[in-house]
């Protein structure tokens, strides 16, 4: 079987459990609105709701289709198949309310109750149900040893953090055959990015594409203009590859940008991020219950954390630092503590952490207890700054907050980070955590600042419990 015949049997194959499943929990959903009734008052009028359903059901999925989220393809992260999804479910009870209305208009009318309910849940269970689809998927895919071949263009460090990144997804397993220049210029045979081998340059990607196999390709510079990519996509000639952009870190969010067209010119209108007053209560909110079941977590995990501290090492269970919280007002943040009593006062390795091009931490730090590496693994330690929220000095989402001695040695551009509140948790944090590099946790902080929205501060918020189960990234 070659290449171009197992990337279709894994689009149908995907597509097939997708649809399968979006059958499943949609009957679940209605199902389940159902049983939120008063079953007395319905009477012998069941019939219709299980007539509607199946209808409901076959148009939801007609209309998923049509907007392509069966294709494997277009499902990925960010690509608004969330919205997409539950848009498809709004017109689908929609068309259910409009026949209810006209075949029946003398005769039963669904309960208004019932068609909020299956709104609400088939969006919920969809949503949930396709991640969880996707991950099944992936792991099936990982476990009998299929990989999606990838072609990343642009020798530069973006392209070489985007090639670790994509080698370390644990959900889509990936194997990154090498990198292409950016131009027609001569590489030598051997030439190395890092880990990963220079194969050519654009002149050679049809064969490249061909005798590699590539499935995708990244294109991860901003040295190629509209018609180099469009003779690029010439060049490939293989509608099953995928050709994806990636955007250096200080562009906008998609989210942010209005596309709009003045006097036969396009033009894109980049939005600055505004905090209305919806916003701030929403972020207190949010602020607020996790502060609150936070502040839970550590009461109940405080007495066994403290023990474990204790018996491990000698010293206090908790450890305060000052460090710059928003507009660099200094503030005393708390952990739990990790490392052995008296650890800040060995210069030699706290010289060696407060320089930047280490990103002010040390790998293996020697200074660091048994019990100190399971905290930072599952991230424990930092659950103390809860205390610092409940005294208003800390956000739940944003910008970790910074020791002195590393805020100082910001650069102008970099100290917008510091215009808001400082967060336990933040963008970079579910980015890789420690095996982002510096520069890059930097950007994304500012990216964070600068597309920041209440749906970016849930996912975070979601992303950060799988992260802490994972443990990758954490020492």
């Amino acid at each position: 079987m070659n290449i171009r015949e197992k990337i279709s049997k894994k689009g149908i194959l995907f597509g097939f459990f997708l649809v399968v499943s979006d059958i499943l929990f949609l009957c679940l959903s209605f199902f389940l609105a159902f049983l939120l009734l008063d079953s007395a008052s319905i009477g012998e009028n069941i019939r219709f709701y299980f007539f509607y359903s199946a209808i409901g059901i076959v148009v939801i999925i007609i209309i998923l289709s049509t907007r392509k989220l069966y294709s494997y393809k277009y499902l990925y992260s960010g690509m608004g198949e969330n919205s997409f999804s539950t848009l498809s479910i709004i017109i689908g009870i929609f068309i259910i309310i409009i026949l209810n209305y006209y075949s029946n208009r003398e005769g039963y009318q669904l309960s208004r109750l019932w068609l909020i309910y299956s709104t609400v849940i088939s969006a919920f269970l969809i949503m949930v149900s396709r991640a969880l689809v996707k991950r099944i998927f992936f792991s099936i895919l990982s476990r009998a040893g299929i990989k999606t071949r990838t072609l990343v263009i642009g020798v530069n460090e973006e392209g070489k953090r985007i090639a670790h990144t994509f080698n370390k997804s644990k959900i889509e397993k990936n194997e990154i055959v090498g990198l292409l220049t950016d131009n027609y210029g001569k590489v030598s045979k051997n030439e190395k990015l890092g880990d990963f081998k220079i194969l050519g340059n654009l002149g050679d990607i049809t064969d490249i594409v061909r005798d590699k196999k590539v499935q995708r390709i990244i294109i991860s510079t901003s040295n190629l203009k509209y018609f180099d990519i469009l003779n690029l996509l010439d060049k490939i000639g293989d509608d099953n590859v995928e050709v994806q952009m990636s955007p250096s870190l200080f562009e906008f969010s998609v989210s942010r940008m209005k596309m709009f067209e003045y006097m036969g010119v396009p033009m894109i209108q980049i939005q600055k991020v505004s905090f209305k007053l919806l916003d701030r209560i929403l972020k207190f909110l949010i602020d607020l219950i996790l502060g609150i079941f936070l502040f839970l977590v550590f009461i109940l995990i405080f007495p066994v954390t403290g023990l474990a501290i204790k018996l491990d090492s000698k010293g206090s269970v908790l450890y305060s630092q000052f460090r710059y919280g928003k507009n660099y007002k200094k503030i005393k943040v708390y952990k739990f503590r990790t490392m052995r009593a008296g650890a800040d006062g060995e210069k030699k390795y706290v010289k060696e952490i407060y320089i930047r091009d280490s990103g002010f931490k040390l790998q293996k730090d020697p200074r660091v207890t048994r019990v100190g590496k399971l905290l930072r693994k599952t991230s424990l330690d930092e659950l103390p700054q809860v205390l610092n929220i409940v005294k208003g000095e800390m956000s739940a989402i944003g910008p970790r907050a910074l020791a002195i001695e590393e805020a100082d040695q910001l650069k102008d551009w970099e100290k917008k980070r510091m215009t808001v509140n400082q967060g336990i948790t933040g963008l970079w944090q579910v980015s890789g955590r420690n095996d982002v590099n510096y520069d890059e946790r930097i950007k994304l902080d500012l990216y964070y600042i600068q597309n920041w929205s209440i749906w970016l501060d849930l996912k975070i918020v979601a992303l950060t419990v799988m992260k802490i189960f994972g443990g990758a990234g954490a020492y």
